[in-house]
């Protein structure tokens, strides 16, 4: 007798490819899923397929964000679960309304939103500071080769932390050739200071700007949207700056005449 030949198909691919990638064995997501490692290995070779709460379960196993649970949805089949609304839909107004409350109410200390390529989408007036005032806003090229990285005092601890960072949000994305790009970049920036390290330096990614001739050293706070259902809400994250010590509170409280900008070489006049 020969063995029953299967093809594999796009939803097993995606479903190995994830699986593998987060360095689960069939039986490790199969326990986490409810379901058997025999059901899950035929689910991979395309020899079953998955019902749309399997589909679910899988994700939530796996803990993917929306977006790529829509994709396993669909590999298999199936229709997304999840709508993507654009930010500025009227259907977001209130969402929307919340970012920009968020963003006004941190002043004076910068704060701006960034998706899941790490563009920035929205600033308030202290952060737009800090970026350039032409160009692309993306803060990993702005860190990593931008005017972020004459700008950061400690950038040599903060760039391979970033660099972690970066690695967690593309494998979550592994088909997102754009992300992919930007760890290749940032990857590239800290080569020459030698091994990236497992784990992030430090509590948490703290950099120290340098305005004039003063340093302002900052702690971040991530906000999201907790059990978003929309692929927008769930990508959006508002990134708050505030003062580490009373140094910093007293310079960024200091509200400048006129405006300051971003000068050549990543100092802000």
């Amino acid at each position: 007798m020969t063995a029953q030949a299967t093809t594999v198909t796009p939803f097993g691919f995606s479903l190995r490819q994830r699986r593998r990638g987060q360095g689960l064995s069939q039986l490790q997501l199969a326990l986490a899923a409810a379901t058997t490692a025999r059901h899950l290995s035929f689910l991979e070779t395309g020899r079953s397929r998955p019902s749309r709460d399997m589909v679910l379960r899988l994700a939530q196993a796996l803990r993917l964000p929306l977006r790529e649970t829509n994709r396993l949805l669909t590999d298999a089949g199936l229709p997304a679960g999840f709508p993507e609304t654009p930010i500025d839909d009227p259907d977001l107004g209130a969402f929307s309304a919340v970012v920009d409350q968020m963003l006004t109410r941190h002043e004076p200390y910068p704060a701006y939103v960034v998706n899941r390529r790490w563009d920035i989408v929205r600033a308030n007036a202290a952060a737009e500071r800090l970026l350039p005032p032409q160009g692309k806003r993306n803060v990993v090229r702005l860190v990593y080769g931008g005017a972020w990285q004459d700008l950061i005092v400690n950038w040599s601890d903060v760039a391979p932390a970033g660099v972690v960072r970066l690695q967690a949000d593309a494998a979550r994305h592994p088909d997102d050739q754009v992300l992919a790009e930007l760890v290749d970049l940032a990857t590239a920036a800290v080569r020459h200071l030698g091994p990236v390290p497992l784990v992030p330096v430090g509590r948490v990614l703290c950099p120290h700007f340098r305005i004039g001739e003063n340093v302002v050293r900052t702690i971040s706070v991530v906000a999201q949207f907790g059990g978003a259902a929309d692929v927008t809400l769930d990508e959006l994250r508002v990134e708050l700056v505030f003062p580490a010590d009373d140094t910093a509170k007293s310079l960024l409280e200091v509200t400048p005449s006129p405006a300051p900008t971003l000068a050549r070489g990543g100092v802000i006049r």
